[in-house]
């Protein structure tokens, strides 16, 4: 919504800092930033027409589909002490992104290589100190 009020201060022939000025008055603390303000601007006054971002370069976004996650986990449930580089070989998935489902999506931990539970339940802490 901002861009837009950008642009048409821009098409009105106002300058960067009084488009600032204007939508912090409007907006508040709610407002763009100086920089992206301007930076917009500038891009409206060469011609942009569009409010769409640029597309980014580098690397892609991590995706973790569920089917993902459920052949980690059988892989897991059956082969604990599978290492990572075995995983990305068999599931033909990125270790980056294996190594972020078993422990943000499973809430595994490797120890004495071997994939666990990284905290345990009270009947699991029970049954290791008996």
């Amino acid at each position: 919504m901002e861009q837009r009020a950008v642009k048409f201060n821009a098409k009105l022939g106002k300058s960067a800092s009084e488009t600032f000025r204007s939508l912090q008055q409007v907006y508040g603390s709610q407002c763009l930033g100086r920089i992206a303000i301007f930076e917009w601007h500038k891009r409206f006054l060469e011609g942009r027409e569009t409010l769409e971002d640029d597309k980014k370069s580098g690397r892609p976004i991590l995706i973790r589909t569920p089917e993902m996650i459920e052949k980690v986990r059988d892989f897991v449930a059956n082969d604990r002490n599978a290492s990572l580089k075995m995983m990305e070989e068999a599931l033909n998935i990125s270790r980056e992104t294996i190594r972020t489902i078993l422990h943000k999506d499973l809430g595994k931990t490797k120890v004495c290589a071997k994939f666990v539970p990284h905290t345990l339940r009270s009947d699991q802490k029970s049954a290791r100190i008996n």
